[in-house]
């Protein structure tokens, strides 16, 4: 149930307005076991244990402008708890999450945020909500925190789209949109426009977008193992590993994502496909090709799921098979069961296998037993 502070903006004696603020917020506890380890035998590595997965609390706020105008805010702040989050890297502090500012308008909707996206596949339509963990940072890419400025045009069943996102990992006022894209400290890294357009009509929802990376200059990069693993430890920043590659200056990098869903009633299946291209200069344009399958089941208060994902390296050069990115694929698999005790209550169990390693040299897996209440 949603509570609200009702907050003054000034003393109640100067006449003024106050604003209404709404609070909500999720709290996510249980248990958690992983493991990893070659799949033709050997040693593994396992680790299990109690926590929690989220305390967050959201703050929102809208307001009337009139003439059809509205203002809605919106802030998120997370790591309400002593361990700051079982998952998370801040030290146990409570840290700020996604937050952003939206002037509703006649002509569309204009939106400032910083966010730290969720995983178009497996976090997005093509998901169909089954699997709560997501693939990003398994199979697919891990995900990147960015400032953005949107504009959103809402068309009957249409909303069309327009993004520029700064650099990733480089939030704050007046950072992220100049300066170079090498891997160096206190580098900027790319920019990138966002072209989208989604479809949502009864039972259909289909979302189309076409992302494009702005690069700077940078000819210092050596295409080393140990600068691959600097690369791919930028987060979201797949470009980042083709500077590295090309061992050159690297040029744009473009990405087109396709994905929908349909709702029988009985079974939600969802579908999509990212294509991502690295222009390097001097050798083949190396691509990843992204695909998910999803399902899901609802069966009164208990919902079944289940995901498929693979990713395919193709066109790197001979030069850099040997190194931490190869061509060739990896696949993984999950099934979930969640039940809802209540509107805001729910049991969640899931498993998830997949290759750690492209050539299915290295398993993993990982099984998470939750109880989730959101407020």
């Amino acid at each position: 149930m949603k509570k609200t502070l009702i907050a003054l903006a000034v003393l109640a004696a100067s006449g003024a307005s106050f604003a209404q603020v709404t609070i909500t917020g999720n709290l996510t506890m249980g248990y958690q076991g992983a493991s990893s380890g070659a799949s033709a035998g050997g040693n593994s590595s396992d680790s299990s244990g109690f926590g929690v997965d989220t305390s967050q609390i959201d703050f929102a706020a809208t307001e009337d402008l009139g003439g059809g105008m509205k203002a809605t805010a919106k802030m998120s702040l997370a790591g309400a708890d002593r361990s700051g989050e079982s998952n998370s890297v801040t030290g146990g502090d409570v840290t700020g999450r996604d937050a952003s500012l939206t002037l509703q308008t006649n002509v569309g909707l204009f939106v400032l945020g910083s966010a730290k996206a969720g995983d178009y596949l497996s976090g997005g339509i093509a998901g169909v909500g089954a699997y709560y963990s997501g693939w990003d940072g398994k199979v697919l890419s891990a995900r990147s925190r960015r400032d953005t400025a949107s504009y959103v045009l809402p068309i009957n069943d249409f909303k069309f789209l327009l993004s520029y996102q700064e650099a990733a990992n480089n939030q704050g006022l007046g950072n992220g949109t100049s300066g170079s894209n090498s891997l160096a400290a206190g580098s900027v890294g790319q920019t990138l426009q966002v072209i989208g357009l989604n479809y949502a009509k009864g039972a259909l929802v289909v979302d189309g977008q076409f992302l494009n990376w702005l690069s700077s200059a940078n000819s210092n990069q050596t295409t080393t193992a140990a600068s691959l693993v600097a690369a791919n430890a930028v987060s979201g920043s797949p470009t980042a590993v083709a500077a590295v590659l090309a061992g050159s200056t690297p040029t744009a990098k473009t990405q087109v994502r396709l994905s929908g869903s349909y709702d029988l009633g009985m079974v939600k299946f969802g579908l999509g496909h990212v294509v991502t291209t690295y222009d390097n200069g001097i050798n083949a344009n190396p691509k990843t090709y992204d695909s998910l399958v999803g399902a899901s089941v609802p069966l009164g208060a208990l919902t079944l799921g289940a995901q498929f994902v693979t990713r395919r390296n193709d066109d790197l050069a001979a030069s850099q098979l040997a190194t931490l990115v190869q061509n060739g694929t990896q696949n993984g698999w999950n099934v979930q069961a969640a039940y809802a005790l209540s509107k805001r209550t729910s049991m969640i169990a899931n498993y998830a296998r997949w290759d750690a390693t492209i050539g299915n040299t290295t398993q993993a897996n990982q099984t998470q037993l939750l109880l989730s209440h959101s407020f």
